[in-house]
């Protein structure tokens, strides 16, 4: 609801009790005046009918109804008033203003049934005769055998009502001239009122805005001057509290907000008391929304809730871990302690969040990690020191078998290397893309796909594998050529490597849309079942282990190819399914750049 100045509720109802007043005199007056004229009237008209009465009577016993009508209508011009005649059974034999003839029966009219009950009648309404506002009189006409008929007089009450008319406006003039001079009056009074309250006000608010060294005026009303003194007080007081408040209010934030850690507190009704920012981020809630809300309410994560009451309810601090679920998946470390007041009574419990998603998922990389290279790595050791020990137990000294086992040992210290190798290309890889010392310039991607395929001719020629190259001339691309030529071999050898003899395979480029090149290598080989997409650019990961390690692979292409394409800020994905081949899709970046450097 919209609050009003108590200026304006004064004024406003002063002036409207005033003006209520005024109307409702105004309109009493007038209808007294009304009624009093209209009474009048009424009044003057049964004074003329009864004036009337003996000789009417009279007339009636001795006279036709053609002579009476005619003493009637000149009686009625003289006298400026409508005379009117009616016989009990309701016929007019005599009218001023209409011949009676014509005219309807009576019986019916108010002021006629009243008078035929021997009481004087009276009635105002619209005469169809004058075309105008009426009022009637009727009185009975009597002699020693009864009623013999009525006598009604009338005149019309226009004029009445004009004079009523002229002295209402009259009366509302008057009235409106003093309901102004009253609304001034009352202006002046309500703002003589409210000056001193309004200058409280102001006061007051600079209290809240924190200006507590300016005092109040000293009003001149008794009530006023101790409120003001009161203030004044007070104002003093709250400085000296607030400054120590704010101080330590000013303390505790900056270190709550600066530290990395969420912290929570909550009383022991498990409602929140205060919540810092990074716990606010972590939880995705609203502080200013959580804040005295159950943490029922306020976080829907069963761990947290029990966590929080089982602080509740020791008295050392508890630690726990805590899972979060939302659109990923965040791990949190959680410690509670009890918080006491100043008499060491228990107010609630402070819980300290950390989060350590990334400590776990770096963990679980360096075991993945470690596990699968002293895999990789296992196998061709065990496999040297098998035939090393079998030519040192005496197989050296076969000259054939002593070939065949040095060959052996040779391919696998080959392997050994290639794994060296490529885990070396890999953290310079991440470690270039890391510190940004990638150079990236825009070249032309025709030139680097080719460059790639005369890599893999080789073992494509020996396989009788087709590669084919669809890349228009003009196509430009923000790249690394070398790093770029480096992933498309990759690609590309793990399309001859999984293609049956005599099969092609495609390497295309486009352009698809304003901002991004897509490089596509389709082969006709085994294809790969959906489960493995997923999971296929992570290191080491093999679909068949011993297949790979028997086509010479060290399980680390595909996630040298992710890592370049994350270089080159762009993406890597996969379309594939069993026994229709499979699409490797390398996605880079274009702007409006390349298009001035293409018309260059």
């Amino acid at each position: 609801m919209r609050k009003k100045r108590l200026f304006w509720q004064l004024y406003s109802s002063n002036f409207l009790i005033i003006f209520l007043a005024l109307f409702a005199f105004t309109f009493l007056i007038s209808s007294s005046f009304k009624s009093l004229f209209l009474d009048e009237v009424s009044e003057d008209l049964q004074s003329r009918a009864k004036l009337l009465h003996d000789d009417i009577v009279h007339r009636i016993g001795e006279q036709s109804n053609r002579a009476i009508d005619d003493f009637i209508v000149d009686l009625g011009r003289r006298s400026s008033t409508r005379i009117t005649i009616i016989l009990p059974d309701g016929t007019v034999i005599a009218d001023s203003e209409r011949d009676p003839h014509s005219m309807d029966n009576h019986r019916n009219r108010p002021e006629i049934r009243r008078a035929m009950k021997g009481d004087v009648g009276t009635s105002t309404r619209f005469s169809m005769t004058l075309q105008q506002n009426t009022m009637y009189a009727a009185i009975p006409l009597r002699d020693e055998g009864g009623i013999l008929g009525v006598l009604r007089t009338a005149v019309p009450v226009h004029k009445i009502e004009e004079n009523v008319e002229r002295l209402q406006w009259q009366i509302v003039g008057g009235g409106l001239i003093i309901t102004l001079l009253a609304g001034l009056m009352s202006l002046y009074i309500s703002r003589r009122i409210t000056r001193p309250i309004q200058e409280l006000k102001q006061g007051a608010r600079r209290f809240a805005e924190g200006k507590l060294d300016v005092r109040l005026p000293i009003p001149e009303s008794e009530e006023l001057s101790d409120l003001a003194e009161v203030m004044n007080s007070m104002a003093e007081q709250l400085q000296d509290r607030i400054t120590i408040i704010t101080q330590q209010h000013s303390e505790q934030t900056a270190v709550l907000s600066s530290m990395m850690e969420g912290v929570l507190a909550f009383d022991t009704e498990e409602q929140l008391i205060n919540i810092n920012r990074s716990a606010a981020r972590l939880l995705r809630i609203d502080p200013e929304k959580a804040r005295g809300k159950s943490i029922q309410e306020v976080v829907r994560n069963v761990g947290l809730q029990r966590f929080v009451e089982r602080a509740l309810s020791s008295d050392y601090t508890v630690e726990g871990y805590i899972t979060l679920v939302d659109d990923e998946e965040h791990h949190l470390q959680a410690h509670g302690s009890i918080l006491k007041d100043g008499q060491g009574e228990i107010i609630g419990v402070l819980v300290v969040l950390n989060d350590i998603t990334e400590i776990r998922a770096l963990e679980n990389v360096r075991r993945d990690f470690v596990a699968n290279v002293s895999h990789e790595l296992k196998t061709p050791i065990t496999s040297i020191k098998g035939f090393v020990e079998t030519l040192l137990d005496g197989a050296i000294h076969d000259k054939a078998d002593a070939l065949r086992f040095l060959g052996i040992v040779s391919n696998q210290a080959d392997r050994l290397n290639a794994i060296i190798e490529d885990l070396l290309s890999l953290s310079r890889i991440e470690q270039g893309a890391e510190r940004e010392e990638i150079a990236l310039a825009y070249s032309e991607v025709r030139e680097t796909l080719y460059s790639a395929i005369q890599s893999c001719q080789h073992d494509a020629d020996q396989r009788r594998i087709a590669v084919h190259l669809d890349c228009p001339p003009d196509l430009h691309a923000l790249n690394n050529p070398p790093l770029l030529e480096q992933a498309i071999v990759n690609l590309i050898s793990n399309a001859i490597k999984y293609s049956e003899d005599g099969k092609s395979v495609w390497v295309t480029a486009q352009r698809i849309n304003d901002d991004e090149i897509r490089i596509d290598i389709r082969d006709e080989g085994y294809g790969i079942e959906a489960e493995h997409l997923p999971r296929l650019f992570e290191r080491f990961y093999r679909i068949d282990k011993a297949r790979s390690r028997k086509m010479g692979g060290t399980g680390l292409g595909l996630a040298i190819v992710k890592h370049i394409a994350q270089a080159h800020h762009g993406h890597v994905d996969v379309q594939s399914k069993p026994g229709q081949g499979s699409t490797f899709s390398l996605y880079l970046r274009i702007t409006a750049m390349e298009e001035e450097y293409a018309r260059v």
